[in-house]
């Protein structure tokens, strides 16, 4: 009768919850992320492992590894840093540690990236745990972190969400409980809402979130569920009498899921633009400074080497030989523009290096060069000048194109007759009316059809002949 009215301190003021009933109840904890709901889930779990009671856990990201530094935990994983292979390790195997070894089971799928193969993995085991506890009939307690992703409000449920229902409606009666954490309680399917036994409500700023709230405990708790500080929350369950805000103390074990810190060691400096240390900056900085004044003093003392060569190498420099002075092209153009007899051009004294001075800017645009644009302004305006010319030409593709659409038309007229005739169909009245479906009853269905692919194909060659014709 003890074991019965054993309670478990959650909270610094002492606030205790049943054993019993959180080992074989259905309670959810929710809150949305960093407001303390994986504190409070780790601070139950360690209160049931003081006392020697085992759960099975299903770690969605990793978070109750730590667990396995102050107690006897099975890790399954995928991975040498697990103690047994999730893949490896038949399912009856993990029922046996936990109601025959009395050992607390962590299945840890936060690195598994065959997530449905997981997943049918842990519903094979839950459905033998189920069905084990009907004979075995002892208080044991299954943990899911992130229940919407296997219980969603919408979408439907697989094979483990079926399973976890199954728990949820019939495993207190076998003395198998089931406690759902997630961060959004409009996500989870309300058939395991309503089962629980127990609610926790960490901090929710949603409002589909605190919705939820105000269905269950009322408009004043949505109100005040979005400013409740990080490990606070509201708790109500069948053996209170009324709502408790309640702040769960902080776990023993270490928290593997907190939020990474902004350590300065793990920073270094992203403004360099090479990956080289500090000490290796400096010594190339020093070296840079000496070589700048060893070249200082250098130049100091020989300044008038230094003159000699630089007039030395002006004296030697190679004029370079410029290319033809650009009157000459338009000397020679305007002489060809004007003078048809052929003349020899003067020659050029290619020996002179400065130019002369009634060289024009190189940048104006040479004469010749600008008629040919001007003329072919010219036949655009001319022609342009004639609208007559233009109707014309209208009206002769007009009459061009009715021929041979007119053409077009008798030749596919005639097709449909030789078609007719050759299928034993009778001939059509209307240009544009479809054949009769009735054919010749003497001959076969292949021979028919045969014939008309004939027919079609004689129809393309021949309009194919048209087009390329009236393309020449």
């Amino acid at each position: 009768m003890a074991r019965e009215t054993e309670r478990i301190v959650v909270s610094e003021d002492g606030l205790s919850l049943p054993v019993i009933e959180v080992l074989t109840g259905r309670g959810a904890i929710f809150g949305k992320s960093g407001s303390g709901k994986s504190n409070t889930a780790s601070v139950v779990v360690e209160e049931l492992l003081e006392r020697g009671f085992p759960v099975l856990i299903i770690d969605i990201e990793g978070e109750y590894a730590t667990l396995k530094d102050r107690y006897d935990v099975v890790h399954v994983g995928d991975g040498d840093q697990y103690d047994y292979g999730l893949f490896e390790t038949d399912p009856g195997k993990i029922v046996d540690f936990c109601l025959d070894q009395h050992r607390p089971v962590v299945i840890d799928i936060s690195e598994i990236l065959e997530i449905e193969r997981a997943e049918v993995t842990i519903r094979d085991t839950l459905q033998l745990l189920f069905s084990r506890e009907k004979h075995e009939n002892k208080p044991f307690l299954v943990l899911v972190e992130e229940v919407h992703e296997f219980l969603p409000q919408q979408g439907g449920l697989d094979d483990l969400g079926e399973m976890l229902i199954r728990i949820a409606k019939r495993g207190r009666k076998r003395g198998l409980g089931l406690l759902g954490m997630s961060q959004r309680p409009a996500s989870v399917d309300k058939n395991f809402i309503t089962q629980c036994d127990w609610l926790v409500f960490h901090r929710l700023t949603w409002e589909n979130d605190t919705r939820v709230v105000k269905s269950i405990l009322g408009s004043d708790y949505a109100a005040d569920v979005k400013e409740l500080r990080t490990g606070s929350a509201f708790l109500m369950a069948d053996w209170e009498d009324a709502v408790r805000q309640v702040t769960f103390r902080r776990k023993r074990t270490d928290d593997a899921g907190d939020t990474p810190s902004l350590s300065p060691s793990q920073r270094r400096d992203l403004t360099s633009p090479t990956e080289e240390s500090p000490e290796t900056d400096s010594e190339s900085v020093a070296e840079q400074a000496a070589e700048t004044e060893s070249d200082a003093e250098t130049a100091a003392t020989e300044p008038d080497d230094a003159s000699a060569a630089d007039s030395t190498s002006d004296s030697e420099a190679v004029t370079p030989l410029e290319a033809d002075p650009p009157t000459v092209l338009v000397d020679r153009a305007e002489a060809e523009e004007t003078d048809p007899v052929e003349r020899s051009p003067e020659p050029v004294d290619r020996s002179d290096p400065e130019p002369s001075s009634s060289t024009p800017d190189s940048t104006a645009v040479p004469e010749p060069l600008a008629e040919p644009a001007r003329r072919e302004d010219s036949r655009v305006d001319a022609r342009d000048a004639d609208p007559g010319a233009a109707e014309t030409l209208w009206e002769l593709g007009h009459l061009v194109t009715y021929v041979l659409l007119r053409a077009f038309s008798g030749l596919r007229y005639g097709v449909r007759l030789a078609y007719a005739q050759v299928t034993g169909q009778s001939k059509p009245v209307d240009r544009l009316a479809p054949l009769s479906i009735g054919g010749d009853p003497d001959r076969s269905a292949s021979t028919r059809f045969a014939i008309r692919v004939l027919i079609v194909l004689l129809a393309v060659i021949g309009g194919l002949v048209v087009f390329a014709v009236a393309g020449l």
